[in-house]
């Protein structure tokens, strides 16, 4: 392309030469009123010549241009969605803030944590059971049906996906798309989450029995999370006699501890433990968690109540997977 124009500019040079030297003739002889007419005529005519090829020039590369502009301009447009949807989804905990407790309140999702003391949500910060919660066809409406998307939230240490949604049934990006858009962000982020603990439990001889902090659940969140009860033993001899109970029903009793097992994990499963262990009502209900420990002052312990993907295997059960850790947030988005 560099040597047409290069070519088209010595043409140009030269023909516009050509028109000097002509006119440097006319100015040396003596010419009469009708000679000096006609080289007028002649001199106009030349002149008309490069103007005309510089206009179809212009107007050869005029759909071109009109093409490049258009580009820029939906790349723009494209690229200034995809922000306004990266920051939606990471900066802000959706209107409302609490709407993953309620799906079909939604108005506008998001995923960052919400500080109740600060009333302002945790940028970057995200809430476990709001991932766990969001649909691909909510994340479709913030930026518009002429969109194609995907999103994908990993683990930047393990490489684990924590997120998969997009427009494709398998949330990838389309091979047709002419032209992606991606935004990446770095946020904080728990597989796993803590929703109840009773901490530094310590035998006294006798039974003693404590109250842990409940824990809510609905329909929703059973749907799309796992619940565990993680016991370990931290105390000079091993715990030997514990319960804890889930509404009243024994999760863990106290033949899970024999052998010196530590720690005892065990799935609130209500196809195990009946349908009353979790509840399961569209609205948000708190779960009782009640701790019973038997055994000397040497023994020791804590319970926690973890808050996991469904599906996750007892094996990867751990809380080190609780621990906040940075994930990488990738978004891709085209023009369908």
């Amino acid at each position: 392309m560099e040597e047409e124009e290069f070519q088209k500019l010595i043409f140009m040079s030269c023909l516009f030469h050509l028109i000097n030297e002509n006119r440097g003739v006319k100015k040396v002889g003596l010419l009469d009123r009708d000679s000096r007419g006609y080289a007028l005529s002649l001199d106009l005519l030349l002149a008309l010549i490069p103007l005309t090829l510089v206009l179809g020039l212009v107007a050869a590369d005029m759909d071109n241009l009109m093409y490049q502009v258009q580009d820029v301009v939906y790349r723009g447009s494209t690229e200034r969605v995809a922000a306004d949807t990266m920051n939606a989804l990471l900066t802000t905990s959706g209107d409302p803030y609490d709407w993953e407790s309620n799906v079909v309140g939604l108005k506008v999702p998001g995923l960052a944590r919400y500080d109740n003391a600060s009333q302002q949500p945790k940028r970057y910060y995200l809430l476990p059971s709001k991932v766990g919660s969001i649909t691909s066809s909510q994340i479709q409406g913030l930026m518009g049906d002429q969109y194609g998307y995907s999103l994908n939230i990993t683990s930047i240490n393990t490489g684990t996906n924590v997120l998969l949604r997009g427009t494709r049934s398998d949330s990838s990006v389309d091979p047709a798309a002419k032209d992606v858009v991606r935004v990446e962000r770095i946020v904080l982020y728990s597989a796993f989450d803590i929703v109840s603990d009773a901490v530094n439990i310590r035998g006294t001889g006798t039974p003693i029995v404590i109250t842990a902090n409940a824990f809510p659940t609905n329909a929703q969140y059973n749907s799309v999370f796992d619940y565990y009860v993680y016991v370990n033993s931290t105390g000079l001899t091993s715990v030997t006699s514990a319960f804890v109970d889930i509404n009243n029903v024994r999760v863990v009793k106290s033949n899970d501890f024999k052998s010196g097992t530590n720690p005892v994990v065990k799935l609130i499963d209500p196809a195990v433990y009946g349908p009353n262990v979790l509840y399961n009502q569209t609205e948000l209900m708190d779960n009782v968690v009640t701790v019973q420990l038997q055994g000397s002052p040497t023994d020791k312990m804590n319970v926690y109540i973890l808050q996991v993907p469904k599906g996750t295997p007892a094996s990867e059960i751990s809380l080190t997977g609780a621990d906040t850790s940075k994930f990488r947030a990738i978004l891709y988005v085209w023009v369908r």
